[in-house]
């Protein structure tokens, strides 16, 4: 699937590497986070690929928004936070290029709200995590501030039947 070593990939997303935030802690296992993520979701008979695709379209719908300025579409609310830098993908041949991997993935350091108003919940994120999420199956770090949880995800988005 994807052809960077996880080494190489886990290196990238510690402190002090490739992004100002870790998307990993020192002693996280990036094979064990993307193994047990996909064991979540097999379990909620749902895949990385849908979720993040939906994500992304919600997003992409969105992309006109920023802060406090959302989007409604269907029960969705949608802001795309607009940030100055740009976060890429460790999966990327280099620190500077596009990921090439599934869909790919722009370097940003957009943020986003996502609220389901029918639900009452909501979830906020890396706009980055949309490819992240939808093309490596890597939903963040546990205790990082890229971590999006697939059950909340999947509520969010209603996909569940969990109210």
């Amino acid at each position: 699937k994807d052809d960077m070593q996880l080494d190489v990939v886990e290196r990238r997303m510690r402190p002090g590497a490739w992004n100002t935030k870790p998307m990993l802690l020192p002693d996280d296992s990036l094979a064990s986070i993307l193994a047990t993520d996909a064991q979540r979701l097999s379990a909620l008979r749902l895949s990385h690929q849908m979720l993040g695709a939906k994500l992304a379209e919600l997003l992409a719908a969105g992309s006109k928004t920023d802060w406090f300025r959302p989007l409604r579409r269907d029960v969705f609310e949608v802001e795309v936070r607009r940030r100055r830098g740009f976060l890429t993908c460790p999966w990327a041949a280099s620190e500077f290029a596009k990921c090439t991997v599934g869909a790919g993935g722009r370097a940003t350091a957009n943020e986003f709200l996502l609220r389901n108003r029918a639900r009452r919940q909501s979830i906020q994120g890396f706009e980055i995590s949309v490819h992240l999420i939808r093309d490596h199956g890597f939903f963040g770090g546990p205790r990082t501030v890229f971590r999006v949880e697939p059950q909340d995800l999947a509520q969010v988005l209603g996909e569940t039947a969990d109210a």
